[in-house]
């Protein structure tokens, strides 16, 4: 173990080989000094045919994304968004977030992450740009490939179950106090990140139901080796492959090591389900499609 005070330091830094001793690569649990779970490891528990299924509908889903925050790691002085043309400062030596300078020279008041390959599908919950619960643009453009995603969702989810079941019972209670309008059918989850040969920074997970656990997987094709997911106040880390299952607490800082292999010649899909610890506020489909026009109605007279 680590002291807090050391492990807290590599918050948005990426890690390597010397932030672990444990690499767990078969079936394991691994607890806390105090006894509580840190993570479960099931190899190939998922049957092929889901993976095989899931994995050419969820590749196309991590089309970037400037809202990852820490997991985004610590940004350069000045940088542009890949694709586009604004400079973003940054606020100071560690921020992992920055905001862009606007055309008439002025700092814009809204801040952003590093640009990162990773994206959302299933539902996201209000926030103050867009304040109402809603799809996401995935499932409106791509309800196709959310349907072929959904075996391997769904049995993912009978994992979480069988493993945990105290934390799938506690993530459940929410899931049943939800529309079901802002569910996945049938699942303990409301949301899927989908993230695509990313070497995540240090960083605590955020915005999930804490009382729940971090359930992740990964598709790979090619030949790569690394980007293990590192507990470095453990010094524990995890080797995931296609069919694998890691339900950990996510709130632990933790983080990947570097993809080494040839690039293009490589893709590593992880995906991370979970449940949005706000999608409780949100109502029916219909109440969020009529406060959605209510808001764009007021912003129109407010103009």
């Amino acid at each position: 173990m680590l002291p807090d005070k050391e492990v807290d330091s590599l918050a948005g830094t990426y890690l390597n080989k010397e932030h672990y001793d444990l690499l767990i690569q078969d079936d394991a649990k691994v607890y806390k000094p105090d006894g509580s779970l840190l993570l479960v490891f099931r190899r190939r528990i998922l049957p092929a045919s889901v993976c095989k299924a899931a994995y050419p509908a969820l590749r196309k889903a991590a089309k970037g994304a400037m809202n990852r925050g820490m997991a985004a790691g610590i940004i350069p002085e000045k940088f542009s968004k890949i694709g586009g043309s604004r400079t973003y400062i940054k606020s100071s030596d560690n921020a992992t977030r920055a905001r862009p300078i606007k055309k008439d020279g002025t700092l814009s008041n809204t801040s952003y992450a590093k640009g990162v390959p990773s994206g959302i599908i299933g539902y996201f919950d209000r926030y103050p740009r867009i304040p109402y619960c809603r799809l996401t643009a995935f499932n409106l453009e791509h309800p196709e490939r959310f349907a072929l995603a959904m075996p391997y969702i769904k049995a993912i989810n009978q994992i979480f179950l069988q493993e945990t079941p105290d934390r799938y019972e506690a993530q459940m209670k929410m899931v049943k106090k939800t529309s079901k309008d802002f569910v996945i059918h049938n699942t303990a989850f409301t949301t899927v990140t989908v993230n695509r040969n990313w070497q995540t920074a240090v960083h605590k997970d955020a915005g999930d139901l804490p009382e729940g656990f971090g359930v992740m997987s990964v598709l790979r094709a090619g030949k790569y080796r690394g980007c293990f997911l590192v507990f470095p106040k453990y010094r524990v880390a995890v080797n995931m492959r296609t069919r694998d299952v890691l339900l950990a607490d996510v709130h632990e800082w933790h983080g990947n090591t570097p993809i080494i292999g040839i690039e293009g010649a490589y893709e590593r899909i992880s995906t991370v389900l979970y449940y949005r610890k706000k999608m409780i506020d949100c109502g029916s489909a219909q109440e969020e499609l009529r406060r959605a026009k209510d808001l764009g109605i007021r912003a129109g007279k407010g103009r």
